[in-house]
């Protein structure tokens, strides 16, 4: 197979992985010990999925120190990992991808901890040649440092570099280091619409039609 991309960087929740369960179940937890908004719904818990933790704990339980709320949703995590399961098609995407060449690269707003449990429970974790999580050091999406560096370690060209989420602020990241991005669009969450990305898929498995090369 023939790439316009010598590297394919992921992001992970709402991506490759399904994890709204998991982090609704993390959701209703919390709310036994802090008492949620007031106009809480079943939806705002889905606000887990894809802001940081900085954004999303004040959302949810306003009013409550934010070092205090994050370390009880630290404490709830590794549970959660069971709840989380693969889109379909992704495990063979990203075969595809590896079997081909391509290197694969993964860049998420989750802790490198659970990241890896997940990556590691649906035996895809060897396919990745690096992985920049929350807590490695980097700025936090919608800034593109942590694909800048991926680039960069894996001496890969902004032109060569295609990235794969499924929000706005993984197209932003994109557009900051200067790569294409195939936005992967999760229908049951709200959107921004002045944000565009390179390719709008509607499904996982469409980001190989995105990767061949016409030539």
């Amino acid at each position: 197979m023939k790439s316009k991309y010598d590297l394919v960087v992921f992001d992970l929740d709402g991506t490759i992985a399904d994890s709204d369960l998991g982090l609704v179940k993390i959701g209703i937890k919390m709310s036994e010990t802090y008492l949620p908004r007031k106009d809480i719904n079943m939806d705002d818990y889905l606000f887990l999925n894809g802001p940081t933790l900085d954004e999303t704990m004040p959302y949810l339980f306003p009013g409550y120190p934010l070092e205090e709320l994050i370390a009880k949703y630290n404490e709830y995590l590794p549970d959660s990992v069971k709840d989380i399961t693969l889109f379909k098609g992704a495990k063979e995407l990203i075969k595809t991808l590896k079997n081909n060449n391509i290197e694969l690269a993964l860049l998420t707003n989750r802790a490198r901890a659970s990241t890896e449990q997940i990556l590691k429970r649906h035996g895809v974790h060897s396919y990745f040649k690096t992985l920049v999580c929350v807590d490695d050091g980097f700025k936090k999406k919608p800034s593109g440092e942590g694909l800048v560096h991926i680039m960069k370690t894996l001496k890969s060209a902004p032109d060569k570099t295609l990235f794969v989420g499924d929000n706005w602020r993984d197209i932003l990241a994109g557009q900051d280091a200067g790569v294409d991005v195939a936005f992967i669009h999760q229908h049951r969450r709200p959107h921004r619409l002045d944000v565009s990305a390179t390719y709008v898929l509607d499904d996982i498995s469409d980001v190989l039609g995105v990767v061949q090369s016409d030539e």
